[in-house]
């Protein structure tokens, strides 16, 4: 069996320092296999996104067992507004990360960045235009390019389609799981919406006060629920339908 792209085990995570010390994960367990979607499901404030930032190394007070399997991992945002320079030009926010990541010839990351736009929907005439000149969805393929360009396996993708309506939702979804065929990525897709989630992953684990409380196949959970909360969020999602 191939190794698992995360494997974590009896996680637990604090923030704050002193008497402001707080638990936010408990004794969370889970994997996630190469070319695999796995879904985080819960309300804000359920530890999902704390979870995401453990396993990107940007949390570090935490005790258990955290393996990741992926040199440079990378995160989509779910406001790609916020992750993009907003002076700066698409063309030059790609090429700057293949610069950061080793590639001197100016004329090399040109051509990489010229080939890439199309995996993710765009063309050369978006190269010179800036982040406001782009609408949500454009933005929102410009953060997955910047997330991939670098060669990166695992993509941990946070609310990335929450703040798109419907039809970009559809369009964005369509294209992460092509991403995810063509490149042999491994997502990690965090969520308020177990039915947006079904969209994408195979498998999803449901998370309320920093536990994992239900976890199984996208169908298992859809249709057979066994705990309360896993109830309430699909009652929820079900609702907005």
């Amino acid at each position: 069996m191939a190794e698992p792209i995360v494997r974590i085990r009896h996680l637990s995570s604090w923030y704050g320092r002193g008497r402001g010390r707080r638990q936010v994960l408990r004794d969370v367990s889970l994997e996630l296999a190469s070319g695999e979607a796995l879904g985080i499901v819960g309300e804000s404030g359920s530890g999902k996104s704390t979870l995401a930032k453990c396993v990107l190394g940007l949390v570090t007070d935490h005790t258990g067992t955290l393996e990741v399997n992926s040199p440079r991992p990378q995160m989509v945002f779910q406001d790609p507004y916020g992750s993009l320079n907003p002076v700066k030009t698409v063309g030059w926010i790609l090429e700057e990360l293949l610069r950061a990541a080793g590639m001197r010839d100016r004329e090399e990351r040109r051509e990489k960045v010229r080939g890439f736009l199309p995996l993710v929907g765009l063309g050369e005439e978006h190269l010179a235009r800036r982040p406001a000149q782009l609408s949500g969805g454009q933005r929102q393929r410009v953060a997955i390019a910047a997330a991939l360009i670098q060669g990166s396996k695992l993509i941990v993708l946070d609310e990335p389609v929450s703040a798109l309506d419907v039809t970009l939702q559809a369009q964005i979804l369509r294209l992460l799981a092509d991403l995810k065929e063509e490149l042999g990525l491994s997502y990690l897709f965090i969520s308020h919406d177990l039915a947006v989630v079904y969209q994408l992953c195979g498998r999803v684990a449901v998370m309320t006060g920093g536990e994992i409380v239900e976890e199984g196949d996208v169908d298992q959970i859809y249709d057979r629920p066994s705990h309360p909360y896993t109830k309430k969020l699909l009652d929820a999602s079900l609702a907005l339908d």
